[in-house]
């Protein structure tokens, strides 16, 4: 016959034991897991969502994903400043009396009205069927997919149309943002003539061809964007946003972000719509994403240059030159010129882009936008 107080004893100590073990097991699986990289001097945000962003190089690759619905308004304020130039205020330069053409914005939209015939979007409107340019050589097209001469005459109304469509939208983006309009049409003109990629994974994104790592100014610059925050809420904890910024962030977390906003703000490949796989309301949406990228292009060339050199003695005309190398490069191409720069010379546009390393050259780019 088994001791009774003893087998008692037994039976108690293995119930304990198994309660311990099930609340261990429940406080474990309790604990959020990180959408980071689990590094402990990493801060990190817990994220619900399904799917998967990838971007493992310069090109970033996007693939399904479903993320919560996007909620960001359209057109935030930036900080006060110049009424025509935040980038002027950003910089501690004087807006000039007299302007290039390309840093102007005019009195209106109609002022954006342009008739330049762009080949590619010409080519794109003969693919896509648009424009019939069938008793033109070859169908109207060239081997790289742009238009021929028979086939941008054929096209050429589009053309025009196409490229003027969007100009309400440039002009307020502009005003709303206090850039110069022109200088924004003419980005998205060299860019991508003004056709967003219409395929699902392209090299760059939105009718401004923008990169991942590429679109980082607009998180990073959040004093005069308010982008960041606002993306952040819509991933993330609000609770864990309030404190955290771009930079804080788990680089996880980052692309996590960025493939988000992307997705869902920049991108403009639609596989439902029927005509040219272009949501053309969102690329509309887009544009004022774009300003603010610009306005941030120009706080990264700002703090670029305050390294070695003082910013407020530049022309204005250089330190836009200087903000759309930052925008068609990225920061650290700038950052590397400066670095190898001697302080004890003025700083000047010829000095500054002779010494660009390789693939950081923007000479034909600028050309196109400041002509």
């Amino acid at each position: 016959m088994r001791d009774g107080p003893v087998f008692l004893r037994r039976v108690t100590l293995v119930a304990l034991c198994l309660i311990f073990f099930l609340v261990m097991v429940f406080l474990i699986n309790a604990i959020p897991k990180s959408a980071g990289n689990g590094e402990q001097d990493e801060p990190s945000v817990s994220v619900q969502y399904t799917g998967n962003y990838i971007t493992t190089s310069h090109v970033p690759t996007l693939i399904s994903t479903e993320f919560p619905e996007p909620t960001i308004g359209q057109q935030t304020d930036v900080p006060s400043g110049s009424s025509n130039s935040v980038c002027s205020t950003i910089w501690g330069i004087e807006l000039p009396t007299t302007l290039p053409e390309w840093l102007k914005t005019p009195a209106n939209a109609e002022g954006l009205y342009t008739e330049v015939k762009y080949f590619i979007l010409a080519g794109h409107l003969i693919s896509e069927g648009s424009v019939n340019a069938s008793d033109c050589p070859d169908g109207g097209l060239l081997t790289n997919g742009n238009a021929n001469t028979c086939g941008m005459e054929k096209a050429t109304t589009q053309v025009v149309n196409w490229q003027n469509q969007f100009n309400q939208d440039i002009f307020t983006a502009a005003e709303n943002n206090r850039i110069p309009a022109v200088v924004l049409k003419r980005l998205f003109a060299q860019e991508t003539q003004f056709w967003p990629p219409n395929s699902s994974n392209p090299p760059a994104y939105g009718i401004g061809a923008v990169t991942s790592p590429g679109i980082e100014p607009l998180f990073k610059w959040d004093d005069y964007t308010n982008v960041f925050q606002n993306t952040c809420r819509e991933l993330f904890s609000p609770q864990s946003c309030r404190t955290l910024s771009y930079s804080s962030l788990s680089l996880n977390d980052q692309q996590m972000l960025r493939g988000f906003f992307i997705k869902n703000y920049i991108h403009s490949y639609c596989d439902s719509c029927t005509k040219y796989h272009i949501d053309l309301d969102k690329t509309r949406r887009s544009i004022d994403y774009f300003a603010k990228l610009m306005v941030a292009s120009c706080a990264q060339i700002n703090e670029s240059v305050r390294k070695r050199f003082s910013m407020k003695t530049l022309p204005y005309e250089t330190a836009w030159r200087l903000a759309l190398v930052e925008y068609a490069v990225g920061t650290n191409c700038i950052d590397d010129r400066i670095a190898h720069m001697d302080v004890s010379k003025s700083f000047s546009w010829d000095y500054f882009n002779e010494g660009l390393g390789p693939g950081c050259t923007a000479d034909i780019y600028l050309s196109a936008i400041t002509r």
